[in-house]
């Protein structure tokens, strides 16, 4: 073997090392890929025949980051229920480019129309301000629902909307705070008016997130929750709290019955969302431009092994725990694992077997099982 053949070598397992380290770390997930551009855009998938003749380039890795909208400063991320609990709070930055990003969405075909009329009618009334400031606006009410089971977007969705609300004019930030129930519910009394009020301070400018808010419904008379839905209806019901967006999200269900429990709650949520599971073309297509960020590629047989999977799956799903895209996330990073094993196992002979999931990666799929109730029958 000459002195140039040692040198590749050396090169390839010293590469190959790297690779397989950010491929078991804990950050693994957030590295792209990009080491091996391929050549073929167009055909995600590989004949199982042509996987050692597939061939790549070699480019400098990159990090994918989310572009960010830096126009104001954004609030703490910390809040205290009293001198001795501290609770963190979850934000999330505004995006640039929301409009694109919103047409990019897998599905919510019903979301995108509704979110494109809402800002539409913003715009409308900021222009006819501008023009006619003498005539009386539409009233405007951005507050909102967000409907549908775990996966469907939501979150997804609530920042892109905090970000079209800052891009026409109704916010003057459109960041997104993230609250739920344990965020206001405090040990000691008037914990959750304290709670509330920071949260509000947060949120001024952007959107004030309230995630599975139908917990805030609690069927004891004294739940602490009802605390925090009158809380709510006085924010609501404030005429110079113009600066915010407050958007409840969860299941349709346990959220119709909240909003049952207050005659006026209903009608401060004029912007309904409803956000419906995804179809198992929709999860697959998902599914392929996860693995793009990665710069992966199934073979036909692993493609097909996979999506009769899916199907599968789909089938057989229980509707009150079925996860969506949040399922199909949790399939990739068990076949990622696969992956990495195998291929830290097997020692593969070049670059490109890397970025190939084969039959052997895709390992079975675990469904959450319905929880059986315990009743009586006379």
């Amino acid at each position: 073997m000459t002195n140039m053949q040692n040198n590749t070598d050396e090169n390839f397992n010293e590469d190959f090392e790297r690779l397989m380290k950010q491929f078991l770390s804990e950050e693994y997930k957030d590295v792209k890929l990009d080491d091996m551009q391929t050549e073929d855009e167009e055909d995600p998938f590989l004949e199982d025949e042509d996987v050692d003749e597939y061939q790549a380039e070699d480019n400098t890795p990159t990090k994918k980051t989310d572009d960010i909208c830096t126009d104001s400063p954004l609030p703490g991320d910390v809040i205290e229920q009293n001198l001795n609990v501290r609770v963190k709070v979850e934000i999330l930055r505004p995006i640039d480019n929301p409009q694109e990003e919103l047409q990019k969405l897998v599905g919510c075909g019903n979301i995108k129309k509704r979110m494109d009329e809402l800002m539409a009618l913003t715009a409308y009334n900021r222009m006819l301000h501008e023009q006619f400031p003498e005539l009386k606006q539409h009233q405007v009410s951005l507050h909102s629902l967000f409907l549908g089971n775990p996966g469907t977007g939501k979150t997804t969705v609530c920042k892109i909307f905090g970000a079209l609300l800052h891009e026409a004019g109704a916010l003057s930030k459109g960041h997104v705070v993230i609250c739920d129930r344990g965020t206001f519910i405090g040990t000691l009394w008037g914990d959750e008016e304290r709670a509330m009020k920071q949260v509000v301070e947060m949120a001024q400018g952007g959107v004030l997130m309230i995630d599975e808010a139908y917990l805030l419904n609690g069927k004891n008379e004294n739940d602490p929750g009802k605390i925090i839905v009158q809380l709510l209806m006085n924010l609501l019901a404030d005429e110079s709290q113009r600066d915010i967006a407050v958007v409840l999200c969860g299941y349709k269900e346990p959220m119709n019955e909240l909003l049952e429990t207050n005659p006026g709650l209903l009608s401060r949520f004029p912007n309904r969302f409803e956000f419906a599971d995804f179809s198992v073309d929709e999860l697959l297509e998902i599914t392929s431009r996860r693995i793009e960020e990665y710069s992966y590629r199934f073979t036909v047989k692993a493609w097909q092994k996979y999506t009769d999977m899916i199907a599968l799956a789909f089938s057989a799903r229980d509707t009150e725990t079925w996860g969506n895209a949040r399922f199909i996330a949790n399939q990739l990073e068990r076949i990622y694992i696969q992956h990495a094993t195998r291929c830290v196992k097997q020692q593969p002979k070049n670059h490109n077997d890397l970025l190939l999931i084969t039959p052997e990666d895709i390992v079975p799929i675990e469904m959450p099982r319905r929880k059986n109730r315990i009743g009586f029958s006379v």
